[in-house]
């Protein structure tokens, strides 16, 4: 890099994460917020609700890299312009483009950065989010059962424990167990243990009774030392869990295994989805050249370039909500998965011919007595 380069690029780096963590901690509050049912209502610990925020900032930055790189272009080639820095690189002979290079490599690197969130980062974060709110919900002592407090665990079961204590341990529990509506079971034991066996979860107890109608009508009591009462339907959605779009990695998305229901079934929108991930990081480049071609383009004006900026606004704003679209009609149409990428690239060019104009790629170079 020369020393333009390097200043340029400086120059950029600041605002350029300033505006992504402000931002990110704006959304990501929100988006918090609404996972406080994981401590509130299923009873997670806080650690849990911890992880579970630090695994969805990747899907968030994925969508706020590009329109952060697009933010920090304007607001640095609005300060120069404004300073008049411009106007000296071109007295001393530097073309739009050649301004436009290191915001370039800085554009790239972002696409580079948004590639990887979206190939690894974020279906990893998911599927880790996802085990952990598997793991708070399979912990019936903190997601249904108070000390105190009457709790249906699934239906037809119902359990009361005088006091619940750490790692799904009981004390005076009362289970009432009417899957069996013609032979309603009930158990009282002195203690009781969850866990989660080779043959699904059970909950032990121990010490205690099982009360019970006989054929003649008759109250039937069986004391015991231990027994176990079946839970497998507490978690009977979780036996074959199925991998969500947001949670697959991209060779999971652009090739769905057929054999297997939900792929069959979603099988085009998957593949859409992974070609949208392969193709988001292009729509960075777009916005680094459509800002930098329409503000150098830009003559002198003392009152300001907010005219110019809410025109990249409007065409990075409208170009990207076309890339939705053109993702959401290849969910029924196979063949825009090519305009997923042609889109982008095309709109890509038009900037590119705009910003070094029609005097080549390097006009005006060493005018001023050399390369900067």
């Amino acid at each position: 890099m020369t020393r333009l380069d390097r200043y340029i690029f400086s120059q950029s780096l600041q605002p350029l994460l300033l505006i992504t963590i402000s931002v990110s901690a704006v959304i990501w509050l929100t988006q918090l917020l609404q996972r406080v049912d994981l401590v509130v209502e299923e009873g997670g610990s806080l650690w849990s609700f911890f992880q579970v925020g630090i695994l969805i900032i990747p899907s968030l930055l994925a969508v706020i890299i590009p329109f952060a790189v697009l933010a920090t272009t304007l607001y640095l080639l609005n300060r120069l312009m404004a300073d008049s820095e411009i106007a000296v690189m071109a007295c001393a002979g530097a073309s739009r483009l050649r301004i436009a290079r290191p915001l370039l490599v800085l554009g790239f690197a972002a696409s580079l950065v948004t590639l990887w969130i979206n190939v690894d980062l974020m279906p990893r974060g998911y599927r880790e989010m996802k085990q952990i709110v598997r793991e708070v919900r399979a912990d019936i002592a903190r997601s249904l059962i108070r000390s105190g407090e009457f709790a249906t665990a699934i239906d037809g079961l119902m359990v009361h424990a005088e006091e619940v204590r750490p790692g799904g341990q009981f004390l005076g529990l009362l289970v009432y167990d009417f899957r069996d509506p013609e032979k309603p079971v009930t158990y009282m034991a002195e203690s009781g243990l969850y866990r989660n066996s080779e043959y699904g979860p059970r909950l032990h107890l121990a010490n205690g009774n099982i009360q019970r109608l006989n054929n003649d009508d008759e109250i039937e009591i069986v004391r015991f030392i231990e027994t176990a009462v079946d839970m497998t339907d507490y978690q009977k959605l979780e036996i074959n869990p199925v991998l969500e779009e947001t949670e697959r990695y991209i060779n999971e998305l652009l090739f769905p295994d057929m054999t297997k229901d939900y792929d069959k079934a979603r099988a085009e929108r998957l593949i859409a989805e992974g070609h949208a991930r392969l193709a988001t990081p292009l729509y960075t480049l777009f916005f680094v050249l459509i800002a930098s071609a329409l503000m150098l383009r830009t003559n002198f004006n003392r009152f300001g370039y907010s005219k110019i900026i809410q025109r990249v606004v409007v065409i990075a704003i409208v170009v990207r909500v076309f890339g939705y679209f053109w993702q959401n009609l290849a969910t029924s149409m196979p063949l825009f998965n090519i305009v997923q990428y042609a889109w982008p690239l095309g709109a890509s060019m038009i900037a590119f011919v705009l910003l070094v104009g029609s005097r080549g790629w390097f006009a005006e170079k060493n005018r001023a007595g050399g390369a900067i």
